[in-house]
């Protein structure tokens, strides 16, 4: 497993404690391995891109 894998794993997780487990529906949220491909790969997305800006070298202010 990548570590935006491991990722994303967190964050779906993470999201399922705040919401009592309940997706944005209202509805019970299935598993991370129940999610289906587009949806887990969707949640990769978004951890790998998380995780560049927080790593991601500071941007220098414009000039004002």
């Amino acid at each position: 497993m990548t570590d935006s894998a491991r990722l994303a794993q967190t964050a779906y997780a993470a999201y399922g404690e705040t919401t009592g487990g309940l997706n944005h529906r209202g509805e019970p949220m299935p598993s991370w391995t129940d999610l289906g491909e587009d949806i887990q790969q969707a949640w990769i997305a978004a951890a790998r891109a998380v995780a560049q800006a927080v790593t991601a070298p500071p941007r220098s202010e414009d000039p004002q």
